[in-house]
């Protein structure tokens, strides 16, 4: 087993506080990634974990063991850094196998360990080569290869495709996942590219200014976020938000109205809620379409992205200071300057306080994560 225990993880440089009391638990053979913007604490965190970084207080238990205050070698994890690492003098063979030489191995086992992770990396072919002689996603395996010879209890990534090009980066991710796969290994991935969170990740623990805002599904966040934090930090565009008064709230939901006059009744649990209270209605781009069926609002196209299977519409609405996106088809008959009725329908909308805080949706995730889902049947 590779279960991995946060409890109260502080961590503070001087005066200034970066992680203010992180709690988690991560599961055996779990993909977990850390995602946020610059700055929020979680490459901080994955040091601590790896024990670079000493927290300044809190525990970090690893399979019921404690290892808050046993170096890096001795806590049974291995980490994968955002740059590869790598000797550029030696073979891809005696870069893989470097730990095992520090650790004095016999050569037989040496070369057991290293051709399996070669295998598992599809590098068989390479490993007579330098790192000199290899693309970026290649040099990145090989960073990876080593790592996967010292057998860790929990695999660490520091946001490790950010040095590839975009192509490259949506190739690293399929091989990432089926390594994990094929591994059955408890892995730890740090990234700001919430679409690379989106497509990996068994659980998702978003971070906002050394707190966690939320921990879930992918499709849990997207559905179900906690706050307009997360709400505008998962999806891509994101979600958009407008300024609207509670005319009403029962047991079928809360009734707004906003700018222009139209209200919709949206199905999320009113509680707390009363009548005239300002709250923030969020509706995703991909959930807007051109014409008048459900609410709609005007919007006037400042930038116009055709990318062929998608338009991508930049609006200005008024009595809305930022931007009003919208993911049309491709064909959408949008043109900048020119007026449009963007509709959508109250089940797609979420609401929020003014304090930021997501008024329960009734969704059924179950229904729409086969993840959830399978767990409930387990």
């Amino acid at each position: 087993m590779a279960t991995l225990d946060l409890k109260n993880i502080t961590k503070s440089f001087g005066a200034s506080q970066v992680l203010k009391g992180i709690d988690l638990a991560i599961r055996d053979k779990e993909f977990v990634v850390f995602v946020g913007p610059s700055g929020c604490g979680k490459s901080t965190l994955l040091r601590i974990i790896a024990g670079l970084d000493e927290a300044t207080t809190g525990t970090i238990v690893i399979d019921g063991t404690d290892v808050s205050q046993l170096a890096p070698v001795d806590r049974g994890i291995s980490m994968v850094f955002q740059s590869y690492a790598l000797y550029p003098h030696l073979s891809v063979f005696e870069n893989i196998a470097f730990p095992l030489r520090v650790a004095r191995l016999p050569e037989a086992e040496v070369k057991s360990k290293v051709g399996k992770a070669a295998e598992i990396l599809q590098l068989t072919e390479k490993l007579p080569l330098k790192p000199g002689q290899l693309s970026g996603g290649q040099r990145q395996r090989v960073a990876i290869g080593r790592s996967i010879v010292r057998n860790p209890k929990v695999f660490l990534f520091d946001e490790p495709l950010s040095n590839l090009d975009a192509a490259l980066r949506g190739d690293m991710r399929v091989e990432l996942s089926t390594l994990h796969r094929d591994l059955a290994a408890t892995m730890i991935y740090v990234t700001h590219d919430q679409v690379e969170a989106m497509t990996m990740a068994d659980r998702i623990v978003v971070l906002d200014k050394g707190w966690i805002s939320q921990v879930g599904t992918p499709l849990e966040l997207y559905h179900k976020p906690a706050n307009t934090f997360v709400a505008g930090f998962i999806g891509n565009p994101k979600m958009n938000f407008l300024g609207v008064t509670c005319q009403a709230a029962d047991a079928d939901g809360v009734l707004v109205s906003f700018q222009g006059g139209d209200s919709l009744r949206v199905p999320v649990d009113p509680a707390n809620v009363t009548r005239g209270q300002s709250l923030t209605l969020g509706v995703r781009p991909e959930h807007l379409g051109i014409g008048h069926k459900g609410a709609t609002v005007q919007a006037v196209p400042t930038v116009i992205e055709r990318l062929g299977i998608h338009t991508v519409a930049h609006c200005s609405i008024a009595g809305n200071s930022a931007t009003f996106c919208a993911l049309l088809e491709g064909s959408a008959p949008a043109q900048v300057g020119e007026a449009i009725p963007l509709s959508f329908n109250a089940a797609d909308c979420h609401l929020f306080t003014e304090n930021g805080l997501a008024l329960q949706r009734r969704v059924d995730m179950q229904a729409l994560d086969p993840d959830l889902a399978t767990a409930a049947s387990a």
